[in-house]
């Protein structure tokens, strides 16, 4: 697959199967979520959490109580995404690479995939902390929920940003 067709490919599938993905899809995408660019080459800042089975489950059931819904969208694995970098603005750009890459390498592997911000409006909670095994310098930047998909259904998004050409 070329490489442009992996990016149109790529959309965000809120309709995920809670049916586990395959060992060696999940281990090809948490490779190339390993390769993300990270500011100043401060990898040891970020840290990675992959949640499946009970441990999901348990976030799941904390994002309904917490947020009145489960923004992981039913998806059998999610990933967050940790940081204890020294600026936000860092933190967020290395997060929003990471989880690019990892949205990017789902859609060549056909695994549905959504960049969830909505995850820091539970950064208080004891027990997703607990379970992400979250220490008190790290910041939950982002997470991305995977997925088999329930439906091909997307939202009809123009995908158009202004461009200005300066010469």
């Amino acid at each position: 697959m070329e490489f442009k067709d992996v990016i149109y490919k790529r959309r965000s599938n809120r309709f995920l199967s809670d049916e586990p993905l395959k060992k060696e899809d999940l281990d090809y995408i948490l490779e190339i979520a390993q390769r993300a660019p990270i500011g100043m080459g401060k990898y040891e800042w970020t840290r990675l959490v992959l949640l499946e089975g009970e441990a999901l489950k348990t976030v799941q059931q904390e994002f309904l109580k917490e947020l009145g819904r489960d923004v992981s969208y039913g998806g059998s694995a999610l990933i967050y995404i940790l940081h204890k970098g020294a600026s936000d603005a860092i933190d967020n750009l290395d997060g929003g690479a990471i989880a690019e890459h990892i949205c990017l390498a789902a859609a060549e592997k056909d695994i549905g995939s959504v960049f969830i911000w909505s995850v820091t409006r539970t950064k208080d909670n004891k027990i997703i902390n607990d379970i992400l095994q979250k220490q008190e310098e790290e910041k939950i930047i982002a997470a991305v929920t995977l997925g088999y998909k329930a439906s091909e259904e997307v939202r009809d998004v123009s995908h158009k940003i202004e461009i200005l050409k300066v010469k």
